[in-house]
């Protein structure tokens, strides 16, 4: 399994209690791989070099998508290789943490595609082009903002979550004091990046829409600032 033999997860004094792949991993393995399936499914085969040109283009915000949907794997991996939980409020949070995965492919994709046009102006979206249409109205890109911002907060809300629940059952899987306090810094990692969300999202509603994307480049210096008070705690 791509799990086991190709990655694993940095020594930090941390047990890894998964030690074997469960049946819910791997499925999401399955889910993850058909995520990144539909963007390449999505890419036809070129008939002109204009055509080429145009997916050459478009590699940017396939790739961007694609490190966003790693992004949440190696999150999802990382929880199930320290805990090694199988239960039922597990398996339920990682299946809508699964749905929300798939639901917003397209919609990341097409945030960076636009965001990628309006920066240096390369057409992504020709077909659109071609007959006249619209691709973003510009009363549209805050609640495109809206979208991305909630599926964002959805997915650390969930983490949030599964950290929150191995919490709860510290005592029966037998966490050390060291580990607890390694998944409380997962688990106000997670809060974090839900206020980025949050703001992101509030501020898109007010119509401001750059300071709603500055708001994620504040992520680097929270996560920092996370891990410092870490430090300090322990």
């Amino acid at each position: 399994m791509i799990r086991k033999k190709i990655f694993k997860l940095p020594a930090t004094g941390f047990t890894e209690r998964g030690t074997e792949i469960l049946r819910i991993e791997a499925l999401s393995d399955a889910v993850f791989a058909f995520s990144v399936s539909l963007l390449v499914a999505a890419l036809e085969v070129p008939q002109t070099f204009e055509e080429l040109r145009v997916i050459l283009n478009g590699a940017i915000p396939f790739f961007a998508t694609v490190a966003m949907i790693f992004l949440f794997w190696y999150q999802q991996y990382k929880f199930f290789r320290r805990y090694g939980l199988n239960d039922v409020s597990t398996i339920l949070l990682n299946l809508v943490y699964l749905a929300v995965i798939l639901f917003y492919v397209y919609p990341l994709k097409f945030l960076f595609a636009v965001l990628l046009t309006s920066w240096t102006g390369i057409d992504l979206f020709p077909h659109a082009t071609e007959k006249g249409l619209a691709i973003l109205q510009q009363e549209d890109f805050s609640q495109l903002i809206i979208l991305f911002s909630i599926g964002y907060a959805v997915l650390w809300f969930l983490i949030l979550l599964m950290y929150q629940r191995a919490l709860s059952v510290s005592k029966r899987i037998e966490l050390t004091p060291f580990e607890v306090l390694i998944t409380k810094k997962e688990r106000r990692g997670a809060f974090l990046n839900i206020c980025v969300g949050i703001a992101a999202m509030l501020l898109a509603f007010a119509g401001q829409e750059l300071l709603s994307g500055i708001c994620y480049l504040l992520i680097p210096f929270l996560l920092v600032l996370n891990s410092r008070y870490g430090k300090e705690k322990k």
